[in-house]
Order: structure tokens, then C-alpha cells, then sequence
């Protein structure tokens, strides 16, 4: 009677798939973190914009100023990287302040950089005097991209991907 063959694999042929798969994965590790990252910080400056336009409408309807700031023991910070940034809705009366919303910090291994310590939209939804600027998103030194977000004076934002290391 004839032998029939058994179903399965044999221990050289998981083997070659193992040693395959492997390859496979290690030379496409590289690009998906890169990729993962730039989703990451893709996502985060899109929540982050959709923060300030929300802080500029908050400011023209409530016709009260509106800051947005790193926020730490009472007080707006320069540490834009570390800290929970937080949009303050500011009373007329001095140190008054409700808060509207907080964004989480940025991812810990990317970077947030602003020139200022805080943004504070008028009640006519321009930017406080000599407030305008530009927001630096920087992933990993090792990659070769960055989002650069320009404020003008009226309080509007630009978003920017740019194809270069980051300048800051």
C-alpha cells in the first residue's frame, strides 16, 4: 500500500519563509517608522490648526480675548515642546481666565517651537501686536522634513510641509 504524504510543511521550508519574511521586515522597518511619524505629526498639526481657528472665532464671538499658550503652575511658559497648551478664554478683569480647551503635548520625540511664549487673538480675531509668527513642527533629527506653521497678523495660519531638515 502506498505511502500517502502527510499535510504541513517541512522544517526547511518554514525555514526559508522565516529567513524571506525576515528580510522583508527589516528592510521595510526603516520607511514605516518614518512613515508612522509623519502621520503622527501630520494628525497633531491638524488638530493643532483646527485649535487656533476655533481660537479665533471663540475670540470675535465672546468679544473677549482668547491666548493660547504652554500652560504651567498658573502661567504661559516658552516650553511649547513639553507642555499641555491650553486656550484661555481672558476676562476683562486682570488674571481671570476660563479655560476653553487643552491640546495634549507634542509626541515626546518630536519638537514644537514658537519665538513667542503665547498667542493671544483680539476681540477682533487679530493676533496681539508683534505676535505673528511661525510654529516649528520637527520630527526625528534623522529625517529629512518638517511642518512649518506661519501666523500673520489677521490670525490666520498657514500650514507647510517642507522637504529639508528642520532649521531649528
Amino acid at each position: 500500500m502506498a505511502q500517502l504524504p502527510r499535510p504541513g510543511f517541512s522544517l526547511i521550508e518554514l525555514l526559508v519563509t522565516l529567513a524571506v519574511l525576515t528580510i522583508l521586515i527589516s528592510t521595510a522597518m526603516p520607511a514605516l517608522a518614518e512613515f508612522i511619524d509623519r502621520q503622527r505629526a501630520s494628525a497633531y498639526l491638524r488638530q493643532f490648526s483646527q485649535h487656533l481657528a476655533y481660537a479665533r472665532v471663540a475670540a470675535t464671538s465672546s468679544n473677549l480675548p482668547v491666548q493660547l499658550c504652554p500652560y504651567e503652575e498658573g502661567e504661559c511658559t516658552t516650553d511649547w515642546q513639553r507642555l499641555p497648551l491650553q486656550l484661555n478664554l481672558l476676562y476683562p478683569a486682570p488674571g481671570e481666565k476660563k479655560l476653553l480647551r487643552e491640546i495634549a503635548p507634542v509626541y515626546a520625540a518630536h519638537s514644537l517651537s514658537y519665538n513667542r511664549s503665547a498667542v493671544t487673538f483680539r476681540r477682533d480675531g487679530s493676533l496681539n501686536g508683534f505676535e505673528n509668527g511661525t510654529f516649528y513642527y520637527c520630527p526625528q533629527a534623522r529625517y529629512q522634513w518638517h511642518y512649518r506653521m506661519t501666523l500673520n497678523q489677521a490670525g490666520r495660519g498657514r500650514l507647510l510641509q517642507i522637504d529639508q531638515p528642520c532649521p531649528v
